[in-house]
Parts: C-alpha cells; structure tokens; sequence
C-alpha cells in the first residue's frame, strides 16, 4: 500500500522524505473563492475577486510504542519542512503525493502553514513513543522573502 510522502524540493533538505507511518484517516483540501456583492444591485448580485491559493490539512500518526523507539527524529524532520531554511531564508516548497499511476491523489505542491505536535505517550526517560501532528500546507508557485 502507498504512504503519503511529504518531499523537500529545495534548499537544504532537498530531497528529505517523510514518509508517513500510518497513513491519515482523512486529508481536507480547501479552497476560498472571494466574491464581493456588486454596488447597488441586489443581495444576490455578486462579482468574483479572486480565488485564495488551496489549502490541505491532515493529521499524522507516529507511534514507536510497540517497538520502544523514539519518534522524535520523524516529529524533527516534519518541522524541518515548516522551518526556515538556511540557503532560502524561508521554509522550503515541498510535494505532498500518496500512490501513483492513473486515479490517485494528485499532487501537492505548496508549504507548510502550521505544524501542531501532541505528544501522546512517553516512556518513563522522556523519551516520546507517541506524537500526532496536525499539518497544514497552503498551494504555492513561486515565494518570495518578504523585509521585515
């Protein structure tokens, strides 16, 4: 069975793969269409603006319990994608795919937005054996660094 993969394409984790232990019960694609209502006509009378970039969001599981190993590197390597990174002075596009050939998923290029971790289960040392992450990536082409 195909894993749902999260790819780095650029900057200095190009190329990083996280590749989902547990596949994700559900994955929310959503889309804003902004429209304005026209002046002076009627409620109903409405004229697009724009339409928002996509956006996904999921939740992943990782679970080393049965095995008593740390899921820290996994929960590390998702925020490396959510992190600034040192060559782009941003966080990296990466590429959300699950299967291929005719009729899966199609890809997903964009960037994570939010990441939220829950630690869910620690062994008595600290070390986590259970974490879930919420993620949410926002479609993107071509980014920028804004000044601030």
């Amino acid at each position: 069975m195909a894993a749902l993969r999260l790819t780095a394409l650029e900057g200095q984790h190009r190329g990083d793969v996280l590749e989902a232990p547990a596949d994700p019960k559900e994955i929310v694609l959503d889309r804003a269409i902004v429209w304005q209502r026209q002046a002076h006509k009627g409620p109903g009378d409405l004229e697009f603006e724009h339409a928002e970039p996509a956006r996904m969001s999921f939740e992943l599981l990782f679970d080393g319990a049965a095995a008593s190993t740390s899921v820290q590197p996994q929960v590390d390597k998702l925020q490396r994608l959510g992190g600034v990174d040192a060559i782009l002075h941003r966080p990296p596009k990466v590429d959300v795919s699950w299967g291929s050939g005719a009729g899966v998923m199609p890809a997903f290029v964009g960037v994570v937005e939010s990441v939220t971790v829950r630690y869910t289960l620690l062994a008595e040392s600290g070390t986590p054996l259970r974490a879930t992450a919420d993620v949410v990536l926002r479609e993107a082409a071509h980014l920028a660094v804004g000044t601030q």
